[in-house]
């Protein structure tokens, strides 16, 4: 943001004719770009600007070429920048016309999300952006207030690919509570027939189930919220539970919460669900300002869930006897941890370093083994002078990239092994692991045909 605000500031000092010849001389490099000039020349226009959005929002509509993986935050940043110019230029000035661009381009998420690889969510999280603006688009035109409701239902019914799964959450916006009310009761009526039908139909129930959730949000209805849980299931599980919790806290019912939060949750597989419930117990009790049960309640989670984020909450509570203890507790129980993230994490942050420095030496198959986020997150927390750790994680990941031959992160994988080099120098013992000279020997035997890291490490 620094070196940003710098620009700022270095571009403004320039002469505006000289700026003006610079952008002109970009125009036809880009088509995005080309729009972004365009945008910017007529946002003093809001009609011109209008009538080129919408345009650009029918070229969307029309083009058939596909989207690729590499390509979808691009097209993402493309679709959003349609979206800013819409509530930043054109709705303070021009309601109508913004409400009709929005709706229009609301209307092209289902055809780009069918031609493109969206699997990060980009494209989905903007269209989701967008359905909230069409919320505010609406709310400021000069249509009737009271003429939404069948629109909003409509909208609600055809969700097929989620971009509309905000609507009804933040209906409020267009809404009034009596609407409201009337849509909660059709939702609710369609959730009981759905589940009085013989015949079993788990797509529509989960249809009414949501629609009714997403309305007892927009009133901010715990009461509500609840019922339509427990009519789906009598006797919900903890995902349910922990769902319902989430809600009534955000609405301030901290003691609604603790009811569901006293009996302890089933563990189910790799989940911690009782460390969730904890979780959300202490937080409650925060709020409420009952320090001695959110004490309790810490020990107890750090018992279950020994990160040092919980140990951290817990320490300023107890005595400089208890926090010595529960230090020691606290290291015993992350040393039984079968994950080597939860294991090694906190001891580095604890700057219990031999201690770590013993894990990462006997667990280094199982780093090896570990992703590639998860060794770059351990990294950045081990210390400059922690060589030998800093050694094994530098390892793991050079042959993470190599072994997979990731072309596009070799420029990492060269500085990962000039860091080794540097390593090299200042490491007393290698212990069980092969020496630096040994390491590289074996790199060059597995890896000596791939040429272009190897001459970005030379360079």
């Amino acid at each position: 943001m620094e070196k940003e605000n710098q620009l700022v500031k270095n571009l403004a000092s320039l002469n505006c004719q000289v700026l003006a010849d610079f952008i002109a001389s970009l125009y036809g490099e880009d088509d995005f770009l080309d729009s972004r000039i365009e945008r910017l020349v007529l946002s003093s226009d809001s009609d011109a600007l209008a009538k080129l959005l919408k345009k650009e929002i029918a070229s969307l509509k029309r083009s058939k070429s596909y989207i690729d993986y590499y390509e979808s935050s691009g097209f993402a940043h493309e679709i959003n920048e349609i979206s800013m110019g819409i509530e930043n230029d054109v709705l303070p000035v021009l309601p109508d016309q913004a409400f009709k661009l929005v709706d229009g381009l609301l209307n092209t998420a289902g055809h780009s999300l069918e031609r493109c690889d969206d699997s990060d969510g980009y494209i989905g999280d903007v269209y989701r952006k967008i359905c909230l603006l069409w919320l505010k688009a609406a709310s400021l035109s000069s249509a009737p207030r009271s003429g939404w409701v069948q629109t909003v239902r409509k909208l609600a019914d055809n969700n097929d690919y989620g971009v509309l799964d905000l609507l009804l959450p933040n209906a409020d916006i267009l809404l009034s509570e009596d609407e409201l009310s009337q849509l909660a009761a059709y939702y609710e009526e369609g959730l009981r027939t759905s589940l009085e039908k013989k015949e079993k139909d788990e797509f529509g129930t989960n249809h009414w189930s949501v629609n009714l959730h997403g309305i007892a949000e927009a009133l901010k209805d715990p009461e509500m919220y609840q019922r339509c849980t427990l009519l789906v299931s009598p006797s919900p599980n903890y995902l349910q539970i922990a769902d319902m919790v989430g809600f009534f806290m955000r609405c301030e019912e901290y003691v609604l919460a603790i009811k569901w939060l006293e009996n302890e949750w089933k563990n189910t597989g790799w989940d911690k669900p009782n460390a969730q419930r904890l979780s959300l117990l202490e937080e409650c009790y925060l709020a409420l300002n009952q320090h001695e049960k959110r004490r309790e309640t810490l020990i107890l989670l750090l018992d279950i869930s020994p990160t040092y984020h919980n140990l951290q909450k817990t320490l300023p509570l107890v005595s400089a006897g208890e926090a010595q203890q529960l230090r020691v507790n606290f290291i015993a129980s992350v040393l039984k941890q079968s994950d080597i993230y939860e294991k090694l994490s906190p001891l580095l942050q604890l700057e219990e370093y031999a201690l770590a420095e013993s894990v990462a030496l006997a667990e280094f198959e199982t780093l090896q083994a570990c992703s590639y986020t998860t060794l770059l997150s351990l990294l950045k927390i081990s210390p400059d002078d922690l060589s030998l750790v800093r050694i094994i994680l530098l390892r793991c990941l050079l042959g993470d990239i190599l072994h997979r031959a990731k072309t596009q992160a070799y420029h990492h994988a060269a500085d990962y092994l000039k860091e080794l080099d540097q390593l090299d120098k200042r490491v007393t013992s290698y212990k069980a692991l092969p020496n630096h000279a040994d390491y590289m020997l074996k790199v060059k035997e597995k890896h000596g045909r791939k040429y272009s890291f190897w001459s970005k490490y030379n360079t």
